[in-house]
C-alpha cells in the first residue's frame, strides 16, 4: 500500500534513494501514513513538482556535477540543513526554518527529531521527506518551528544564489 503512495509522490523517480526515509516512515508509522493519505486526498501534500526537479537540475554546485545526484543517492537524508539551504538558492523568497519533527525522533541522523525545512509561498518544502506541504497543514504532521531565517537579506547568501542560478556557468 505505501508503495502506491511513493509512486504517486515520486512519479518516475521511485528508484531514487531520497525516498528511503519516507518509505520507512510510511511502512512503520500508521498515524503518519494516515495523515499523509488525508493530506494528499485534500490536495494539501504533494511530492516534488517537475518545476522543483527542474530547479534542482539547473543548479551550479562546486564539487558535484548535478544537485539531483544528491537525491538519487539518498544523500539528502540526514543532511536536511545542507539540502534545504542548497534548494533555497533556486527559490525567490524562501525562509529557512528549523525545529523539531517528532516523526523523525530515533531515525538515522535525527535521534532527537531536530530538522530543517523551507517555507516558500506558504508551503513547506521538506528535502528529507521529499514533500511539499500547505503551511496550514504542517501542524498536523507535527512540525514545531523554533527558528526562521530570511536568507535573502544576507549578502553572502545572495552571491552564492547568483552563482548557483547563473546558467552561463553551468558545467557542460
Amino acid at each position: 500500500m505505501y508503495m502506491d503512495i511513493i509512486k504517486y509522490l515520486a512519479n518516475d523517480k521511485t528508484d531514487y534513494k531520497c525516498y528511503d526515509l519516507l518509505k520507512k516512515l510510511l511502512e512503520e508509522n500508521e498515524e503518519f501514513r494516515n495523515i499523509l493519505i488525508e493530506g494528499i486526498s485534500n490536495n494539501k501534500i504533494t511530492g516534488f513538482t517537475d518545476e522543483i526537479w527542474d530547479k534542482i537540475r539547473k543548479q551550479n554546485i562546486i564539487g558535484i556535477d548535478n544537485f539531483e545526484t544528491v537525491f538519487q543517492n539518498g544523500f539528502n537524508i540526514g543532511r536536511c540543513t545542507r539540502t534545504a539551504i542548497q534548494l533555497s538558492y533556486s527559490l525567490e523568497y524562501p525562509y529557512i526554518c528549523g525545529g523539531t519533527l517528532n516523526i523523525l525522533k530515533g531515525t538515522l541522523n535525527s535521534s532527537d527529531g531536530k530538522h530543517t525545512w523551507l517555507i516558500d509561498n506558504n508551503k513547506i518544502i521538506d528535502t528529507s521527506l521529499m514533500l511539499i506541504i500547505d503551511k496550514d497543514y504542517y501542524l498536523k504532521l507535527g512540525y514545531q518551528e523554533e527558528n526562521r531565517r530570511n536568507p535573502n537579506i544576507e549578502p553572502r547568501y545572495n552571491s552564492t544564489k547568483d552563482f548557483t542560478n547563473d546558467e552561463s556557468l553551468k558545467k557542460k
